[in-house]
């Protein structure tokens, strides 16, 4: 019996409908798949989105201080109970004598003490019962450049914060120095700045150290600061004078 050859044409036909079927199907569901993100987000696209940093804020407004030249002791300190060098009495001594080239600084609510300074040396003395006791180091300078009246360790005595500047041509430094009473002495701080100024402000309750810059007229005495730059807290540990500076502030990174 013979057989029968198969149809060559048919089976080929038959095959390629069934690779279309396969496409198509594969092709709808690729379509309803995208079709289904689509809605899922919107049905658009979303450009890229940048989160701008929060702008820094206006920094408050310091307070300036100023120091007046209209307030000058009665009488020019005595020169023999300064501890100035000859050298500096021979140059400066006329001006030394003169009351006018002296200029006080003493804070609202001293009782017992005053505060001068020489306008040309820059000289500073606390006077208590007709006693110069030296405030900061050093003959040459500004000098006690700001003070405050203080209770620096909290033992319900009066203490006194100055800040003060010292040091001659290129080489100039400020420090803060704190006056004890019970002791009639000063300790001064470890911490300096070259060039420029300090300055201090009573913040609630504590004491806060600030660079400045000083405006001077210094045919009168007269000055200002001018605070540039809060530094810290002033504090007492042990004895001594430290300084909590504030923490930099970290910058904000912007997001995508």
């Amino acid at each position: 019996m013979e057989q029968k050859q198969p149809n060559w044409k048919k089976v080929l036909g038959k095959g390629a409908f069934v690779v279309s079927c396969i496409v198509i199907a594969a092709l709808l569901l690729f379509g309803a798949v995208y079709f289904t993100l689509r809605v899922r987000r919107g049905c658009t696209t979303r450009p890229v989105e940048t989160v701008q940093a929060t702008p820094t804020p206006e920094p408050t407004p310091l307070p300036d201080r100023v120091y007046s030249a209209d307030r000058h002791p009665e009488i020019a300190p005595p020169l023999d109970r300064l501890d100035i060098s000859d050298a500096h009495i021979e140059d400066y001594g006329e001006l030394l004598r003169d009351p006018t080239r002296w200029i006080e600084l003493t804070p609202e609510g001293a009782e017992s003490f005053t505060i001068v300074r020489s306008i040309d040396l820059g000289c500073s003395y606390l006077v208590e019962d007709g006693v110069y006791y030296r405030l900061g180091e050093g003959d040459d300078g500004k000098g006690v450049v700001d003070v405050l009246l203080t209770d620096l360790d909290l033992d319900d005595e009066p203490d006194l914060l100055y800040t003060y500047h010292f040091g001659a041509n290129e080489d100039t430094f400020s420090k803060v120095g704190w006056f004890r009473f019970d002791t009639h002495t000063s300790v001064l701080s470890d911490f300096s700045q070259k060039d420029g100024f300090f300055s201090l402000v009573e913040e609630d309750g504590n004491y806060i150290l600030y660079r400045a810059i000083r405006d001077a007229d210094l045919d009168t005495g007269t000055f200002g600061l001018t605070l540039t730059e809060r530094l810290g807290e002033i504090t007492e540990v042990m004895g001594q004078i430290a300084l909590i500076m504030d923490p930099q502030p970290t910058p904000e990174i912007p997001t995508e």
